[in-house]
Parts: structure tokens; C-alpha cells; sequence
């Protein structure tokens, strides 16, 4: 029988069986000391699109990441483990406002001090760098997959009297349905990341003064979520 690969606590030298812990996770000791790999594990591999894994606090983060092209997967339900699991078998790069989920498990992430959303976005972007031109509106926002363009006249019957004369394009989400185009909101989003990135650019890292509270997002109305408009939200209505 081969022998198991085992790895000793840097406090008293005691051994671990090193197969628990290849999936980032680490164990405590009973001396205190935490026994883990030295190097953190998932992420993109050298060269892939950057993939993203947001916790449980993230979601309108989430959502602007996704405006941005960015593949971010989030789900309020999944506990930490199931997380940390996904971002390694994934190849993700684990974002977390929680301080001890990066301690309890040794994967690639960055914790997010800001508690804005935009800041989260200028200080993430910092972090983990800026997607490539080309991937805004590409994705849906509410469910992460990329979106596919559509005949209008295909939707006509679901698009609001005011937008079926928009000549710009329409795109529809294969997973959830939901239905995106453009407009003032759009123009609204575009004004904002660009401030966004404008300040990425600069060198900002947006972790400055993160967390003396929230203030109102750039474009952000009464009422709505992120700059864009969800009132009377169904799955199978048109959403901005």
C-alpha cells in the first residue's frame, strides 16, 4: 500500500494527511497553530479569461462585475465551503467580506473592504485587473450567463410601447429569459464605469476610507438597483 503524503503542523510537527487539505481547506491544530499548504490554490490558469466568485454579501457587486463582461458566478446560498470548493474546481478568484473565510481556506481571493458597491468595483478591479474592451452588456446581470442576440421582432409582444422603436441592439439571456436593449440606463451604466475605470486607471484602489458607510451609487435612482430600472419584475419581463 502507498504510503499517504502527509504534512506536518508548523507548530509541534504533528502530521496531517495532506489529501484534506488539497482543496484549499486548512485545519487547526490542537497546539493552535493552523496546518495548511503554503501556496493558495484555483484561480484562472495562466492565460484563461479571468472567472470570479462572489460570497454572499457581494451581489450588487456581482451584478456590476457581470455588466462588465466578467463570468461571476454568486449564490446567497451556498455556505463557505461550498464556495471555496466551487472557486478551486472553477478556477475562480474567491471575493469575500469575510476575513476568516481566506483563513479557513488557503484559495486565491481577495477580501473587500469596501462596503459600496462601487468602491468594491474600483477596488476589486485594482486586484484583480480589467477585463479586456469588448464584454459590456455581454452577460446577464441577474443570472451570469452570456447573452445572445435576438430578432426584435421575436419579442415584440413582451417589449414596452416606448422601446420597440429603439434601433439599438436586443439581446436575450438563454438561461433566465430575461430580456435586455438599450436606453438612458444604459447610458446612465456606461457614464459611471467609465468614471469607474477612468479611476482604476489613475491608480486608485478604492480601499481608502472603505468602510465609513454607504453613500448613493452615481446614477442610482429612488427605488432601483445598480442605475437600472426592475419594477414589476417577472421572469418573463423585459428587464433594463
Amino acid at each position: 500500500m502507498t504510503p499517504t503524503a502527509s504534512l506536518p503542523c508548523p507548530g509541534c510537527g504533528r502530521p496531517y494527511d495532506a489529501d484534506r487539505l488539497t482543496d484549499g481547506r486548512t485545519l487547526r491544530c490542537t497546539c493552535g497553530h493552523r496546518v495548511a499548504f503554503p501556496e493558495r490554490v484555483g484561480g484562472p490558469p495562466p492565460g484563461a479569461p479571468l472567472r470570479l466568485a462572489a460570497d454572499a454579501m457581494l451581489g450588487r457587486l456581482a451584478r456590476w462585475l457581470r455588466t462588465l463582461g466578467i463570468d461571476t458566478c454568486f449564490d446567497p446560498e451556498s455556505d463557505d465551503a461550498a464556495l471555496a470548493r466551487r472557486a478551486v474546481a472553477e478556477g475562480r478568484i474567491l471575493l469575500t467580506r469575510d476575513r476568516r473565510l481566506l483563513e479557513d481556506w488557503r484559495v486565491r481571493g481577495h477580501r473587500v473592504h469596501s462596503e459600496e458597491p462601487l468602491e468594491q468595483l474600483v477596488e476589486v478591479l485594482s486586484a484583480v485587473g480589467v477585463p479586456p474592451p469588448g464584454g459590456l452588456f455581454t452577460r446577464c446581470r441577474m443570472c451570469n450567463t452570456e447573452l445572445e442576440g435576438v430578432p426584435a421582432g421575436e419579442v415584440q409582444g413582451l417589449l414596452p410601447p416606448a422601446v420597440r422603436k429603439n434601433p439599438g441592439p436586443l439581446r436575450r439571456c438563454p438561461g433566465c429569459g430575461r430580456l435586455y436593449w438599450e436606453g438612458s440606463h444604459t447610458a446612465r451604466m456606461r457614464e459611471t464605469l467609465a468614471r469607474v475605470l477612468d479611476r482604476v486607471a489613475a491608480g486608485d484602489t478604492g480601499a481608502e476610507g472603505a468602510e465609513t458607510g454607504s453613500r448613493r451609487e452615481p446614477g442610482r435612482e429612488a427605488g432601483a438597483a445598480d442605475g437600472t430600472r426592475t419594477r414589476n419584475f417577472r421572469r418573463d419581463r423585459p428587464v433594463l
